[in-house]
């Protein structure tokens, strides 16, 4: 999977406010339906890849850590999600809904904020065994979430 880079984020009190105790990156649409993946994050390092070391000084704040469903081993149909519910269904949601996640980066925006006033997200999709592929990232949307 290719890094995402997202657009500038303004980090002004403007734009996340002031007073915050707490700051999330979450991630929307999570696709868990192969196999597994980490998510490594960094922070205003756009040229972050599954080499960059993960340390601070390379702007790395954590990661999500997805456990895939592994593909789909049933009848045509089976793994399709679907769009819509009758009102009075009870059953429990279906597994391959996209999930969301979540990273908690207070910390890491509170120091940010005080020397830049923007900030660039670097996802980068980690396989295991480092097996690489050429694909979008598995995930819709990608915020900063700040909580008063």
């Amino acid at each position: 999977m290719r890094p995402y880079l997202s657009s500038p984020i303004g980090l002004t009190p403007v734009d996340i406010g002031t007073g915050y105790h707490r700051a999330d990156l979450v991630f929307d649409g999570v696709d868990h339906s192969g196999g597994s993946f980490a998510l490594r994050v960094f922070f205003n390092n756009p040229d972050a890849t599954d080499q960059t070391e993960i340390t601070s000084e390379n702007g790395y704040v954590g990661a999500v850590y997805v456990f895939g469903h592994g593909g789909c081993f049933g009848d045509e149909g089976h793994c399709d999600v679907p769009v819509s519910r009758r009102a009075f269904d009870h059953r429990p949601p279906h597994p391959l809904i996209p999930a969301k996640m979540w990273i908690e980066v207070t910390d890491a925006i509170h120091q940010l904020a005080q020397r830049q006033e923007q900030l660039v997200l670097t996802v980068v999709p980690m396989m295991p065994g480092g097996v690489a592929q050429d694909s979008p990232v598995p995930f819709q949307r990608v915020s900063l979430v700040t909580y008063a």
